[in-house]
């Protein structure tokens, strides 16, 4: 009789990727309050006009990103070395600490230094994601395990903004961190006594179970630590000496600022356009992540879907490209309705832009998992992650600029440009004959460097 364990490993560290955003949300809904709480705009309803308040919060927010997007490159050498395991234990341990010393901050300085060593302890969750699907997963459930554990990125800021409002009401904003962040403590615990490496170490994998995970992969069909220059040297070789590699790269790099946009500054957006208090806007930014959920929920059987009626390469181009030429259409229109000062309408807009903005992460970051010589998920996961995230450490900057020079509907809309490129890029570089090229060098270099290893 075949187990299901994998799935209960996906189901923790969906947990833990759901914690990872909650944390991070809270501190931009609560944002306008620690702003006046430190001193830097004259009441909480002027902070979205005061351009030294919300420069500030952005600039925090920068260096927050800086250590969270530094740690995925070590991050993902960690993870490979240490397996998810003993990494992700620590790592959540880390950033929930963290976030709960971020209610002690009391000026700009406290604040920052909290807040590097809470983002280098978040960085790399997603490492752990793209080596838990290699590992966990068969070769038919890539999409599904890697999504429904990402879907944690949708279902944390939902959580953050509805339960961290309600903590906010009852407690101010110091609340809301205490409370995630001692839980997330309790988390890690869980996660380190349930979770193995790999499912051959995990006594309740059943030999079925087992069997099924493994099929298809070939002989080298589990991640084992290599030495780390030859790591490192095989996923640098796919990542930037391919043209496919370069494809995924362009990809995550557009993304980074759509992502950013979209998770960080929704509630700014709401709170300058409709709300103008905290409460409100996390309850209407809440509404329109409900579609980040149900896209992530989705992205897992949609995008294994297209793999029964497509080969590969079109499976995943159909996957990526159709869901983010709708989110142009979205964000586009919801420019018009918020400007129009027409909340039900923008917030509808903002919710579909968010649904199908998620349903195409199922094809596109799972390319680097499968792109990714075997030995080196997450490592190269780490590298694709890391200038990801580098992208949006300085989308806090640019958007804190156009926040305070541009209405906010304008400056929310220019996630349209890197959508937009995002469509070129992967229609310029990722094509059958570029996407076999790397895959066969890929599987070339696992071979030699497993054989070698020995």
């Amino acid at each position: 009789m075949r187990s299901n364990y994998r799935w209960i490993v996906v189901g923790l560290l969906f947990t833990a990727i759901t914690f990872n955003y909650v944390d991070r949300t809270i501190f931009t809904l609560v944002a306008p309050v620690i702003a006046y709480s430190f001193g830097w705009t004259k009441s909480i309803e002027a902070y979205s006009s005061t351009p030294y308040a919300v420069q500030t919060i952005a600039l925090i927010l920068f260096i927050w990103g800086l250590a969270y997007t530094l740690m995925n490159f070590p991050g993902g050498w960690i993870v490979d070395k240490l397996g998810i395991r003993k990494s992700m234990g620590v790592l959540f341990a880390v950033w929930s600490a963290f976030t709960v010393l971020t209610a002690f901050t009391f000026n700009f300085l406290s604040m920052v230094v909290v807040r590097i060593f809470m983002g280098a302890g978040e960085g790399p969750v997603w490492t752990v994601n793209a080596k838990t699907a290699k590992n966990w997963a068969s070769l038919k459930d890539y999409s599904k395990s890697f999504a429904f554990a990402g879907t944690g990125q949708a279902v944390g800021p939902v959580i953050g903004l509805f339960i961290g409002t309600v903590l906010y009401e009852l407690f101010g904003w110091r609340g809301p961190f205490i409370f995630f962040g001692a839980l997330g403590l309790v988390m890690a615990l869980v996660w380190y006594f349930f979770v193995r490496d790999t499912p051959s170490q995990h006594p309740r994998v059943s030999k079925d179970e087992l069997h099924y995970i493994k099929e298809g992969k070939g002989e080298v069909n589990e991640e084992k630590p290599l030495p780390s220059k030859k790591a490192w040297a095989m996923a640098a070789r796919v990542i930037f000496g391919t043209q496919a590699g370069w494809g995924v790269m362009i990809t995550f790099l557009t993304f980074a600022f759509v992502l950013g946009t979209f998770l960080t500054w929704l509630p700014l957006l709401m709170f300058a356009t409709f709300a103008h208090s905290v409460t409100k806007s996390g309850l209407y930014s809440t509404v329109a992540d409900l579609g980040l959920i149900v896209g992530y929920a989705l992205a897992g059987p949609f995008n294994d879907g297209l793999l029964r009626k497509f080969d590969k390469v079109n499976a995943r181009r159909i996957g990526a490209l159709l869901p983010m030429s709708l989110m142009i259409l979205f964000v586009g229109l919801s420019y018009f309705t918020g400007t129009a000062r027409l909340l039900v309408p923008t917030v509808g807009l903002l919710a579909a832009a968010a649904a199908v903005m998620n349903l195409s992460v199922g094809s596109w970051a799972v390319n680097a998992i499968d792109i990714a010589p075997m030995g080196t998920s997450a490592i190269t996961y780490g590298v694709y992650n890391g200038f990801l995230n580098l992208v949006g450490s300085f989308t806090s900057l640019i958007q804190g600029y156009l926040f305070t020079h541009y209405p906010a509907p304008l400056a929310f809309s220019t996630m349209m440009i890197p959508i937009a490129l995002f469509l070129a890029g992967y229609l310029a570089l990722i094509r059958h004959d570029s996407w076999e090229r790397a895959i066969s060098l890929g599987r070339t270099l696992s071979a030699k460097a497993f054989a070698t290893s020995r």
